[in-house]
Protein backbone atom coordinates (compact mmCIF):
# COMPACT_ATOMS: atom_id res chain seq x y z
CA UNK A 1 0.00 0.00 0.00
CA UNK A 2 1.27 3.55 -0.70
CA UNK A 3 2.70 5.48 2.23
CA UNK A 4 0.01 7.37 4.11
CA UNK A 5 0.07 11.14 3.78
CA UNK A 6 -1.09 13.97 6.03
CA UNK A 7 -4.77 14.48 6.75
CA UNK A 8 -6.77 16.52 4.29
CA UNK A 9 -9.49 18.87 5.60
CA UNK A 10 -12.21 16.50 4.36
CA UNK A 11 -10.67 13.67 6.37
CA UNK A 12 -10.30 15.76 9.52
CA UNK A 13 -13.95 16.75 9.22
CA UNK A 14 -15.01 13.14 8.65
CA UNK A 15 -13.09 11.89 11.67
CA UNK A 16 -14.56 14.57 13.91
CA UNK A 17 -18.03 13.69 12.68
CA UNK A 18 -17.61 9.92 13.08
CA UNK A 19 -16.26 10.36 16.60
CA UNK A 20 -19.71 11.62 17.56
CA UNK A 21 -21.91 9.69 15.12
CA UNK A 22 -20.30 6.23 15.15
CA UNK A 23 -17.60 5.70 17.80
CA UNK A 24 -17.06 2.08 16.66
CA UNK A 25 -16.19 3.13 13.13
CA UNK A 26 -14.14 6.04 14.45
CA UNK A 27 -12.01 3.61 16.47
CA UNK A 28 -11.52 1.48 13.35
CA UNK A 29 -10.46 4.59 11.42
CA UNK A 30 -7.62 5.62 13.74
CA UNK A 31 -5.00 3.17 12.32
CA UNK A 32 -5.85 4.29 8.78
CA UNK A 33 -5.61 8.06 9.07
CA UNK A 34 -4.30 9.55 5.84
CA UNK A 35 -6.11 7.13 3.52
CA UNK A 36 -8.13 9.85 1.82
CA UNK A 37 -4.99 11.49 0.46
CA UNK A 38 -3.74 8.12 -0.79
CA UNK A 39 -6.87 6.71 -2.38
CA UNK A 40 -9.00 9.66 -3.51
CA UNK A 41 -7.45 11.69 -6.32
CA UNK A 42 -10.28 13.35 -8.27
CA UNK A 43 -9.74 13.75 -11.99
CA UNK A 44 -10.60 16.99 -13.76
CA UNK A 45 -10.35 16.23 -17.48
CA UNK A 46 -12.99 14.36 -19.44
CA UNK A 47 -10.43 12.11 -21.13
CA UNK A 48 -8.98 11.09 -17.77
CA UNK A 49 -12.47 10.49 -16.42
CA UNK A 50 -13.36 8.36 -19.43
CA UNK A 51 -10.28 6.18 -18.89
CA UNK A 52 -11.04 5.87 -15.19
CA UNK A 53 -14.64 4.84 -15.87
CA UNK A 54 -13.49 2.36 -18.51
CA UNK A 55 -11.03 0.85 -16.03
CA UNK A 56 -13.83 0.50 -13.48
CA UNK A 57 -15.91 -1.33 -16.08
CA UNK A 58 -13.01 -3.72 -16.65
CA UNK A 59 -12.85 -4.36 -12.89
CA UNK A 60 -16.46 -5.54 -12.58
CA UNK A 61 -16.52 -8.97 -10.88
CA UNK A 62 -12.77 -9.51 -11.24
CA UNK A 63 -9.90 -9.84 -8.82
CA UNK A 64 -7.73 -6.72 -8.86
CA UNK A 65 -4.64 -8.34 -10.38
CA UNK A 66 -6.71 -9.90 -13.18
CA UNK A 67 -8.41 -6.59 -13.92
CA UNK A 68 -5.04 -4.81 -14.01
CA UNK A 69 -3.68 -7.31 -16.53
CA UNK A 70 -6.71 -6.96 -18.80
CA UNK A 71 -6.61 -3.17 -18.50
CA UNK A 72 -3.01 -3.10 -19.70
CA UNK A 73 -3.98 -5.21 -22.70
CA UNK A 74 -6.97 -3.00 -23.46
CA UNK A 75 -4.73 0.08 -23.44
CA UNK A 76 -2.43 -1.63 -25.91
CA UNK A 77 -5.38 -2.65 -28.10
CA UNK A 78 -6.55 0.98 -28.13
CA UNK A 79 -3.16 2.29 -29.20
CA UNK A 80 -1.93 3.23 -25.73
CA UNK A 81 -4.77 5.61 -24.88
CA UNK A 82 -8.27 4.65 -23.75
CA UNK A 83 -10.64 7.46 -24.65
CA UNK A 84 -13.96 7.83 -26.45
CA UNK A 85 -12.34 8.05 -29.87
CA UNK A 86 -9.96 5.11 -29.48
CA UNK A 87 -12.69 2.88 -28.02
CA UNK A 88 -15.12 3.82 -30.78
CA UNK A 89 -12.59 3.06 -33.51
CA UNK A 90 -11.00 -0.09 -32.05
CA UNK A 91 -12.64 -3.22 -33.49
CA UNK A 92 -14.72 -5.17 -31.00
CA UNK A 93 -12.82 -8.35 -31.85
CA UNK A 94 -9.56 -6.71 -30.81
CA UNK A 95 -11.06 -5.70 -27.47
CA UNK A 96 -12.28 -9.25 -26.98
CA UNK A 97 -8.78 -10.58 -27.65
CA UNK A 98 -7.48 -8.18 -25.01
CA UNK A 99 -9.61 -10.03 -22.48
CA UNK A 100 -12.90 -8.12 -22.32
CA UNK A 101 -16.08 -10.13 -22.21
CA UNK A 102 -18.67 -9.54 -24.90
CA UNK A 103 -20.85 -7.60 -22.46
CA UNK A 104 -17.98 -5.34 -21.41
CA UNK A 105 -17.10 -4.64 -25.04
CA UNK A 106 -20.74 -3.63 -25.53
CA UNK A 107 -20.51 -1.32 -22.52
CA UNK A 108 -17.25 0.21 -23.79
CA UNK A 109 -18.85 0.94 -27.15
CA UNK A 110 -22.03 2.32 -25.57
CA UNK A 111 -20.01 4.61 -23.31
CA UNK A 112 -17.93 5.90 -26.21
CA UNK A 113 -21.11 6.65 -28.14
CA UNK A 114 -22.73 8.47 -25.23
CA UNK A 115 -19.65 10.64 -24.71
CA UNK A 116 -19.03 11.38 -28.40
CA UNK A 117 -22.51 11.67 -29.86
CA UNK A 118 -25.02 11.99 -27.03
CA UNK A 119 -23.17 14.61 -25.03
CA UNK A 120 -22.49 12.79 -21.76
CA UNK A 121 -20.16 15.18 -19.91
CA UNK A 122 -18.38 13.12 -17.27
CA UNK A 123 -16.78 16.13 -15.63
CA UNK A 124 -20.16 17.83 -15.19
CA UNK A 125 -21.40 14.90 -13.10
CA UNK A 126 -19.34 16.20 -10.18
CA UNK A 127 -21.75 19.13 -9.77
CA UNK A 128 -24.89 16.98 -9.76
CA UNK A 129 -26.64 15.35 -6.78
CA UNK A 130 -25.78 11.67 -6.44
CA UNK A 131 -29.09 10.40 -7.81
CA UNK A 132 -28.90 12.60 -10.89
CA UNK A 133 -25.28 11.70 -11.61
CA UNK A 134 -26.11 8.01 -11.17
CA UNK A 135 -29.04 8.29 -13.55
CA UNK A 136 -26.82 9.89 -16.20
CA UNK A 137 -24.21 7.14 -15.91
CA UNK A 138 -26.72 4.31 -15.83
CA UNK A 139 -28.20 5.37 -19.14
CA UNK A 140 -25.13 3.64 -20.57
CA UNK A 141 -25.76 -0.06 -21.21
CA UNK A 142 -23.88 -2.21 -18.69
CA UNK A 143 -23.16 0.50 -16.12
CA UNK A 144 -24.95 -0.32 -12.89
CA UNK A 145 -24.88 0.86 -9.27
CA UNK A 146 -21.47 -0.60 -8.32
CA UNK A 147 -19.64 0.95 -11.27
CA UNK A 148 -21.44 4.22 -10.64
CA UNK A 149 -20.48 4.24 -6.97
CA UNK A 150 -16.82 3.46 -7.65
CA UNK A 151 -16.61 6.16 -10.31
CA UNK A 152 -18.24 8.79 -8.14
CA UNK A 153 -16.00 7.93 -5.19
CA UNK A 154 -12.61 7.46 -6.77
CA UNK A 155 -12.77 9.46 -10.01
CA UNK A 156 -14.95 12.42 -9.03
CA UNK A 157 -14.18 12.43 -5.30
CA UNK A 158 -17.84 12.59 -4.27
CA UNK A 159 -17.81 12.74 -0.45
CA UNK A 160 -21.08 11.01 0.46
CA UNK A 161 -21.33 7.75 -1.50
CA UNK A 162 -22.18 4.35 -0.03
CA UNK A 163 -21.89 1.18 -2.13
CA UNK A 164 -24.00 -1.68 -0.72
CA UNK A 165 -23.25 -3.78 -3.81
CA UNK A 166 -19.55 -4.06 -2.98
CA UNK A 167 -18.92 -7.45 -1.40
CA UNK A 168 -15.80 -6.35 0.48
CA UNK A 169 -17.70 -3.46 2.02
CA UNK A 170 -20.57 -5.72 3.05
CA UNK A 171 -18.18 -8.21 4.66
CA UNK A 172 -16.39 -5.38 6.47
CA UNK A 173 -19.64 -4.10 7.93
CA UNK A 174 -20.69 -7.60 8.97
CA UNK A 175 -17.43 -8.03 10.87
CA UNK A 176 -17.26 -4.60 12.47
CA UNK A 177 -20.89 -4.46 13.58
CA UNK A 178 -21.40 -8.18 14.30
CA UNK A 179 -24.07 -8.52 11.64
CA UNK A 180 -25.36 -11.82 10.24
CA UNK A 181 -24.00 -13.01 6.91
CA UNK A 182 -25.64 -11.41 3.86
CA UNK A 183 -27.54 -8.84 5.87
CA UNK A 184 -30.20 -6.91 3.97
CA UNK A 185 -29.35 -3.81 1.96
CA UNK A 186 -31.90 -1.85 3.99
CA UNK A 187 -30.04 -2.58 7.21
CA UNK A 188 -26.72 -1.62 5.61
CA UNK A 189 -28.21 1.64 4.38
CA UNK A 190 -29.58 2.38 7.85
CA UNK A 191 -26.11 2.01 9.36
CA UNK A 192 -24.48 4.01 6.59
CA UNK A 193 -26.91 6.87 7.10
CA UNK A 194 -25.12 7.57 10.40
CA UNK A 195 -22.01 8.53 8.44
CA UNK A 196 -23.64 11.01 6.06
CA UNK A 197 -22.31 13.43 4.78
CA UNK A 198 -19.04 11.47 4.99
CA UNK A 199 -20.04 8.06 3.66
CA UNK A 200 -17.23 7.86 1.11
CA UNK A 201 -14.63 8.26 3.83
CA UNK A 202 -16.43 5.69 5.98
CA UNK A 203 -16.27 3.23 3.09
CA UNK A 204 -12.52 3.81 2.76
CA UNK A 205 -12.10 3.05 6.45
CA UNK A 206 -14.12 -0.14 6.20
CA UNK A 207 -12.17 -1.41 3.18
CA UNK A 208 -8.87 -0.72 4.91
CA UNK A 209 -10.05 -2.28 8.17
CA UNK A 210 -11.23 -5.40 6.37
CA UNK A 211 -8.06 -5.70 4.29
CA UNK A 212 -5.91 -5.46 7.40
CA UNK A 213 -7.88 -7.91 9.52
CA UNK A 214 -9.92 -10.30 7.40
CA UNK A 215 -9.15 -10.20 3.68
CA UNK A 216 -8.76 -13.46 1.78
CA UNK A 217 -8.52 -13.76 -2.02
CA UNK A 218 -11.99 -13.57 -3.57
CA UNK A 219 -13.88 -12.12 -6.49
CA UNK A 220 -14.73 -8.46 -6.32
CA UNK A 221 -18.40 -7.52 -6.43
CA UNK A 222 -19.56 -5.60 -9.47
CA UNK A 223 -22.41 -5.00 -11.84
CA UNK A 224 -21.87 -8.01 -14.05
Amino acid sequence: MPKKQGLRPVERAALAYLKRADPLLYAAAIPHRGIHAVRIRPKRRNDHLFASLAKTIVAQQLQTHVADTIWARVKTACGGRVDAVSVATTPSARLRRAGLSGSKVKTFKALAKEVRKEGLDLRALASLPHDEAAAQLQKVWGIGPWTTDMFLMFSLGAPDVFSPGDLGLVRAMEKLYGLPRNVSADELHAIALRWSPHRTYACLVLWEHYDMNYRTPSLEEGDG
